[in-house]
């Protein structure tokens, strides 16, 4: 302890613990709940590849079409499809959306059965 009988020690203790009250409150000001942060949704491994080997493709860009051109030209029919294939552009084609109401959709949009039921049989 110092030589003040530790009165300086004990003010920063209190003030220690009332400003980490103050900063951990999980409410604000006027006494409302804060509301709570979202994270991103994990990537997995695969698509973390998918985007790094995109981010390589972006920047060799040039180098590999040089390579491409160099191999077709030499004759192989394989890197000259790869090339062609780039060159137009072929991507593949999305899920078609069905369009229109399914099966339940349509029976739910039908009027209710008025009547007798169908099994009973009336003479």
């Amino acid at each position: 302890m110092a030589g003040n009988g530790g009165k300086m020690a004990e003010a920063k203790q209190v003030l220690g613990v009332a400003k980490a009250s103050n900063t951990t409150s999980s409410t604000t000001v006027d006494k409302t709940r804060k509301p709570a942060r979202r994270r991103a949704a994990r990537k997995s491994g695969a698509e973390k590849l998918r985007q790094e080997a995109d981010k390589q493709v972006a920047q060799n860009s040039k180098e590999l079409a040089g390579l491409l051109t160099k191999k077709a030209l030499a004759g192989d029919l394989a890197y000259t499809k790869a090339l062609v294939g780039l060159a137009e552009g072929k991507k593949p084609e999305p899920e078609k959306k069905r369009r229109g109401l399914t099966v339940a959709e349509r029976l739910a949009r039908e009027p209710q059965w008025e009547g007798p039921p169908e099994d009973d049989e009336e003479d």
